[in-house]
């Protein structure tokens, strides 16, 4: 079996399927420090965005073979959306198109630092990615060829159960939030990956994780609740890694902020095509967090700028 030629060796042909949400993504960024209950000058911008859909983006722009399962409203907007996704060279043919909702929206507000002050998000149609359309034949043919799977907790918990109990490869699993990230309690042991930020982590543990220390003991306790791997990224302070034989932290690099929300679906990404490689879970978080150095600086949700050689150049001033 064939290698490439550049970032981790890869095995030619292996495919990853990415499992979550896709959605538009508007975000709108204050010029000033946010003014509640006013109208506050800034610009802003609509792109397409989803935890899910941009795991899958970035892997994309690594040259990964992926796949898309997620569900796609049938309006204007989930058209466009489903384009977005085939133009970045990301296959779609197993999703789901739903002809009676609306696509699924995010709308985000971001401070002058760049950083996200609150969002609102309408994912009604990621309801549809359900045990039942996942066992497809399709969608079941897809997904026992996958190399690595990919999982976002956008989709229903049940769906998340169904997986655990029935694929066999690997999953590295995304919390995306607060709100969504109590739907992965229940596969831990299940789960090659898991990459919550500290507040996730905090949901997944039932109890605070301060600092990158607290952090630390956060990844070894889930490690210890069954998961393979875990990653617990703490913004500019670094991300806290383990599995069962060893655990560390990864610094962050220092960057100028243009766009903050698309840092933690950048790391995911940088995570998976480090694992499909073979390489060990500090090799992951040093990928996972130079992948997440080029989000930050640019003001587009996914870099363009995302390529294999940039991320390891980015992981080469980590070292």
């Amino acid at each position: 079996m064939g290698v490439r030629a550049t970032g981790p060796e890869v095995p030619e042909g292996a495919r990853i399927v990415v499992i979550g949400g896709a959605n538009t993504d508007i975000a709108g960024a204050s010029s000033a420090a946010l003014r509640a209950c006013d109208s506050n000058p800034g610009h802003i911008r609509v792109s397409a965005g989803g935890v899910g859909r941009n795991v899958a983006e970035n892997l994309a722009r690594l040259r990964t073979r992926v796949s898309l399962v997620t569900a796609f409203g049938g309006d204007e907007a989930g058209r466009a959306l489903m384009a977005a996704c085939r133009d970045a060279g990301i296959d779609v043919s197993a999703s789901i198109v739903a002809e009676d909702l609306p696509g699924a929206q995010y709308l985000a507000i971001l401070d002058e630092r760049r950083d996200m002050a609150l969002a609102v998000n309408d994912m009604r149609v990621l309801d549809l990615v359900t045990p039942d359309a996942l066992a497809e034949p399709a969608r079941a043919a897809l997904l026992a060829d996958a190399a690595l799977l990919v999982v976002d907790t956008n989709v229903p918990a049940a769906s998340l159960e169904w997986l655990a109990a029935t694929v066999t490869a690997p999953i590295v699993l995304e919390p995306v939030s607060e709100a969504k990230a109590g739907r992965a309690a229940g596969i831990l042991s299940r789960v090659a990956a898991l990459t919550p930020n500290a507040a996730e982590a905090a949901v997944l543990l039932g109890h605070e994780v301060a600092g990158l220390e607290g952090a630390l003991a956060a990844a070894r306790e889930l490690v210890a609740l069954g998961a393979g791997a875990a990653f617990v990224t703490c913004g500019v302070a670094g991300t806290a890694w383990a599995d069962a034989t060893a655990s560390g932290t990864t610094s962050a690099p220092r960057v100028a902020v243009a766009n903050a929300s698309g840092a933690g679906d950048a790391f995911c990404a940088g995570v998976a095509w480090a694992l499909l490689a073979g390489r060990g879970v500090g090799d992951a978080a040093r990928l996972g967090t130079s992948l997440a150095s080029i989000a930050l600086a640019d003001e587009d949700t996914v870099s363009r700028r995302v390529t294999p050689e940039a991320v390891l150049a980015a992981e080469e001033e980590l070292s």
